[in-house]
C-alpha cells in the first residue's frame, strides 16, 4: 500500500479500502476505484469512532485499525502467537466467554495469555480438548452455551473492584489522559483532583494504544480521557461493545453528563451533550473503567479551562462520595 490513501492514490489502492470500510458497517456509494465524497465521509467517521484524527484520508493507523475491525468471527482460527491476533473477531470470542464466566482479562481484542488461559478453561469445562485454539468446533459450543448468565465477569470483577475501593479509606486512584494537543488542561485537572483528596496523574501520547499501556502500567482504578475534535458534536461516553458494557464507566459518564451542561452552556452555544456506549479505542485498551470527555469546542479548553476543571473534579467527588 502506499499510504496515505486519498483521492490522488491509484484505484486498486482505493477499492481495498472501500472493501474493508464496508465491511466494518460504513457502505460507499462511489463507484469503485474513486476516493469520492461518500469514501472520504466514511474515513473520517470511521477515524473519529476510533479517536483518530478525522482527516478523512487513510493513514498506516487507520489501515491497521480496519483491518482489525473487519474481522468476524470464524473468519479465521484463533490461538496464541507472536505477534499476538488483534481484531474484533478476538474481542467478540472474549466476550461470549466472559458472558460465561471465563475470565479473559480485558475484552480489548488482543489473544494474550489471559485469553488463552480463559478460553483453554472453556473448552476443558465443555468436555473438549483444552488446547487454546479457537476454531469452529468451539465457536459452535460457545454459541450453543452464550447468553445463560446475566452478568460478565468482567462486570463482576470490576464491581467487586469498586466495592471494595469504597470500604477502604485509600486516595482513589485516577489518570487524567488525552493526546499532547490538551497537555494543559490535564495538568489542570490533575492538580484539582489532587487538592479534592484524589491520587492523580496525567499522561499525555500522541498515540492512543501508547498512552492505554501507561494508564495501565500505573494500575490506576479510573482513567478520565480528554478530547478535543473541533466542530464536532460533544460527547461523554464509556465503554459499550462486545457483549460487553462497563457498568461503573456508564455510572461515572451519567454522572458527569448531568453535572457539566448548564454549567458549560455559556462556552458551548448548543449546549448539548451526547451520553453514549462507544468503543473508542481508549476505552476499549484500558484496564481499568474509562470515561471519554469529548468536547468539541475549542473555548471551553481554553477560556472554559479552568469552569471545566472545577465541574469535572465537584462530579468525581460527589460520584465517589455515593459509597
Amino acid at each position: 500500500m502506499d499510504f496515505p490513501i486519498s483521492p490522488d492514490s491509484a484505484p486498486t489502492f482505493t477499492t481495498h479500502l472501500q472493501r474493508l470500510l464496508t465491511q466494518c458497517g460504513y457502505v460507499v456509494i462511489d463507484n469503485t476505484g474513486t476516493y469520492g465524497i461518500s469514501t472520504k465521509s466514511h474515513v473520517r467517521a470511521f477515524q473519529r469512532s476510533k479517536g483518530l484524527n478525522s482527516t478523512g484520508l487513510c493513514d498506516v493507523t487507520t489501515w491497521k485499525l480496519l483491518v482489525e475491525a473487519h474481522w468476524k468471527l470464524g473468519d479465521r482460527l484463533l490461538y496464541l502467537k507472536t505477534p499476538m491476533f488483534r481484531g474484533d473477531d478476538v474481542a467478540q470470542m472474549q466476550g461470549k466467554l466472559s458472558w460465561l464466566g471465563f475470565d479473559t482479562g480485558k475484552i480489548d481484542g488482543t489473544f494474550g495469555p489471559n485469553t488463552h488461559k480463559g478460553l483453554a478453561d472453556f473448552q476443558i469445562n465443555v468436555g473438549m480438548t483444552g488446547d487454546g485454539i479457537c476454531g469452529p468446533g468451539t465457536i459452535a459450543e460457545l454459541n450453543r452455551n452464550y447468553g445463560r448468565s446475566s452478568l460478565t465477569i468482567s462486570n463482576v470483577k470490576e464491581l467487586i473492584h469498586f466495592d471494595a475501593l469504597a470500604n477502604k479509606s485509600i486516595d482513589k486512584r485516577i489518570a487524567v489522559a488525552s493526546t499532547l494537543a490538551l497537555s494543559v488542561n490535564t495538568d489542570l485537572l490533575r492538580g484539582s483532583l489532587n487538592r479534592a483528596g484524589f491520587q492523580a496523574i496525567n499522561l499525555c501520547h500522541h498515540d492512543l494504544t501508547t498512552l492505554a499501556t501507561l494508564c495501565n502500567n500505573a494500575e490506576v482504578d479510573l482513567v478520565i480521557y480528554l478530547e478535543y475534535l473541533p466542530d464536532l458534536e460533544s460527547t461523554i461516553a464509556y465503554f459499550r461493545g462486545f457483549q460487553y458494557t462497563s457498568e461503573i464507566g456508564m455510572s461515572i459518564a451519567e454522572h458527569i453528563s448531568t453535572q457539566i451542561v448548564d454549567t458549560l452552556a455559556k462556552y458551548q452555544p448548543d449546549n448539548k451533550i451526547l451520553l453514549e456506549g462507544s468503543k473508542h479505542r481508549i476505552l476499549q485498551l484500558t484496564n481499568a473503567p474509562c470515561v471519554l470527555i469529548s468536547l468539541g469546542h475549542g473555548n471551553i479548553w481554553t477560556a472554559g479551562a479552568t469552569v471545566l476543571t472545577t465541574v469535572l473534579t465537584d462530579a468525581l467527588s460527589s460520584w465517589f462520595n455515593r459509597f
